[in-house]
């Protein structure tokens, strides 16, 4: 039988818990008012933004629905190409080799792999165009970069097959990144008095004029100076009218294979990540913590919902990956596929990079469109954005809404 004593000790230490949780409530509300920008979305482009915000000693609020490199975003999965070779395109190159630096520093600091210097080699044919252009842009930029014949390209990386109307351009401190474990260590990094993460989804906001405060699905309301909506596929469902046509979601597969026991021909310090411009979208990694060789041809784009859409893999993609591995990587033409996954591609029309202010606020932004080549340049986007901002750096025409009209 409970005693009046007991009861009144339970009714004590309830109240104190409760008295806690108002407490600890208001506190929360305080941190989150204290803000500077918040940051919707902890994905490359939107963590990176929050790094380098912080850097400038602004109080930022990271947010995002499902957490760093979850496996619904398009920044998600174990690995992502670090290149230079944009073919022509300058700036995409510079950037990615200022952003390889940044995630080189990243791994100092948190003492976890980040990078694996595999190095990259692109395959296309000899007589393109783009080849020519790269290698220019490449020597100006003095970013070491290789020609190699079909033959050389062989007798060095034994696990390719090369056409004799193609060639290889091979950058030697191109490579990998761990997509997902390099966004938690970064966010990991940034923890201090004047940054809060949240594990929480960003209701879509209503933006007729400048914006004062989000709300987010538990309830919660956010203020702060300036936002950035940096949500990858998720965009147009924050803001479907301003984006519905300027950026679509589409579907993409990569398969895993497994290498033959005990063989070491596949892994990164013999073998390159790649991508192949005389196959269309395909590309692929190494053997990464024995994981298999991943493997991937973009053959279709169907829309996919980062939500609801369904991430069981196709025949399609299945049969085109393994139609390709008998063509260019022979060795691993019956390889078993160790496992396989669906992700997304976060697309702008001519797939350069979204970044700008948005048109009915002054202290909105957009950073999305990272169109399947956004990841590797995260640190030069998050540099941008803040440089946004904080109104020190002149728009880049390539970036604003201007360059994406709607569809």
């Amino acid at each position: 039988m409970t005693t009046r004593r007991e009861v009144a000790q339970w009714l004590t230490a309830s109240l104190a818990a409760a008295g806690l949780a108002r407490a600890r409530a208001r506190d929360d509300a305080k941190e989150d008012a204290k803000a500077d920008v918040v940051v919707v979305g902890a994905g490359a482009f939107g963590a990176w933004t929050a790094k380098a915000l912080l850097d400038r000693g602004r109080r930022v609020v990271l947010i995002d629905a499902y957490g760093p490199g979850n496996s619904l975003s398009s920044s998600g999965d174990q690995s992502r190409i670090s290149r230079s070779n944009y073919g022509a395109n300058a700036l995409y190159a510079e950037w990615a080799a200022k952003s390889r630096e940044a995630w080189l520093a990243l791994e100092r600091r948190a003492r976890t792999p980040v990078f694996v210097p595999s190095g990259v080699a692109a395959f296309d044919k000899a007589a393109s165009r783009e080849v020519a252009a790269a290698l220019e842009v490449l020597r100006q930029l003095r970013i070491p970069i290789e020609q190699l014949s079909p033959g050389r390209a062989m007798q060095r990386f034994p696990q390719f097959h090369v056409e004799a109307d193609e060639t290889v351009l091979y950058e030697p401190h191109g490579g990998t990144l761990y997509a997902r474990a390099a966004l938690q260590a970064l966010v990991a990094d940034m923890r201090g008095p004047r940054f809060k993460y949240r594990l929480d989804a960003v209701r879509p906001p209503e933006v007729t004029q400048d914006l004062e405060s989000i709300e987010t699905a538990s309830g919660a309301r956010i203020a702060a100076s300036e936002f950035v909506f940096a949500c990858g596929p998720w965009l147009p469902k924050l803001f479907p009218q301003l984006l519905g046509r300027r950026i679509r979601s589409i579907r993409a597969e990569a398969y895993f294979l497994r290498i033959p026991p005990g063989s070491r021909l596949y892994e990164a310090s013999a073998m390159p990540t790649w991508m192949d411009n005389c196959v269309p979208d395909a590309f692929g990694m190494p053997d990464l913590e024995a994981r298999g060789c991943k493997v991937a041809v973009d053959v279709a784009e169907p829309p996919m919902d980062p939500d609801s859409g369904d991430r069981r893999p196709t025949a399609e993609f299945g049969d085109a990956v393994r139609a390709y591995v008998r063509r260019r990587i022979p060795g691993l033409a019956d390889a078993p596929v160790a496992e396989a996954r669906v992700c997304q591609y976060e697309m702008t029309p001519n797939e350069d990079y979204l970044l700008d202010r948005h048109p009915g606020a002054l202290n909105v932004w957009i950073a999305g469109g990272g169109s399947g080549h956004g990841y590797k340049n995260g640190p030069m986007v998050g540099q941008y954005m803040a440089g946004l901002i904080e109104r020190r750096v002149q728009p880049i025409a390539a970036f604003t809404f201007a360059a994406h009209p709607a569809e």
